[in-house]
């Protein structure tokens, strides 16, 4: 008897060792850094955001894979021996997947570029793939030394301003890429965290170098678009030089905000 159950227990632990081979993710952001270091046979299913190309850089990656919309009994179908989910991804199904036993798994927003570094450690880590997630960073690393060489010489104040008045502050991915770009952002010197509001006649009061607007989606009338179309803010903002990002580069903490880092010192070398 003693013997069977050493038998089943070191059976069991063989397979508990094991890389898990059926991964499913359920936020944005695990389906990126799940596609960059799995490989292709292990995914299972990524969100259907995965597959928007307004919030996802990886959407031909996400082509032919299933695409879920975070419910838990779609995804117990899919039989996951690892599920991998976001702080904001649907509680509910969190809650009862990890309630009948499933291995969930749920990553910490990236704020900075130190924890971008770590959800890729563990997620490299989970996947059995510990030697790809060192690479990864490596070659991360190595990039941003490189932009860290285009720097402007001169300091250059930047801010975030969007439909009603939406910026974003200290303590978010956004005011990392723009420290590594060697910019300012005046919504975290203004003591905003996180993201926030700032009123029309705030942002009037404190002149800034870069103004970064978001892909307009609001239509000319709407209430959200009123300060954008406001003649004041029109002035201020043609006296100024003005990006327009791709939201896909800044919402999550993977590699690609290098890109969004890059983009910021092409724009800055550019002729007003």
């Amino acid at each position: 008897m003693r013997l069977f159950v050493c038998v089943c227990l070191l059976s069991w632990g063989l397979n508990l060792s094991a890389s898990p081979l059926r991964v499913v993710s359920m936020n944005l952001c695990t389906d990126q850094l799940l596609m960059l270091l799995a490989d292709r046979d292990e995914i299972v299913s990524v969100s259907y955001l995965a597959a928007r190309p307004d919030l996802s850089v990886m959407t031909d990656q996400a082509q032919g894979l299933y695409l879920n919309h975070g419910r838990a009994e779609e995804i117990m179908r899919l039989k996951p021996d690892l599920v991998l989910a976001g702080v904001f991804s649907t509680r509910t199904t969190v809650f009862m997947l990890k309630k009948l036993g499933y291995r969930v798994e749920v990553l910490p927003v990236a704020s900075d570029f130190s924890s971008i570094r770590e959800n890729i450690t563990k997620v490299a880590a989970l996947l059995g793939k510990k030697r790809r997630g060192e690479q990864l960073i490596a070659q991360f690393d190595k990039r941003l030394q490189v932009l860290k060489n285009k720097r402007p010489d001169k300091p250059v104040m930047a801010v975030f301003y969007r439909e009603n008045g939406y910026t974003t502050g200290k303590n978010t991915l956004a005011d990392a890429i723009l420290k590594q770009a060697g910019f300012s952002n005046l919504a975290a010197q203004l003591g905003i965290s996180g993201s926030g509001h700032l009123s029309l006649e705030e942002l009037l009061m404190h002149p800034v170098d870069v103004l970064i607007k978001g892909r307009r989606r609001s239509p000319d009338g709407s209430v959200a678009a009123a300060a954008l179309l406001h003649p004041a803010y029109r002035h201020y903002a043609a006296q100024r030089k003005n990006i327009s990002i791709d939201d896909a580069l800044w919402i999550c903490g993977t590699p690609f905000v290098l890109d969004a880092v890059d983009n910021l010192l092409a724009e800055v070398g550019r002729e007003k």
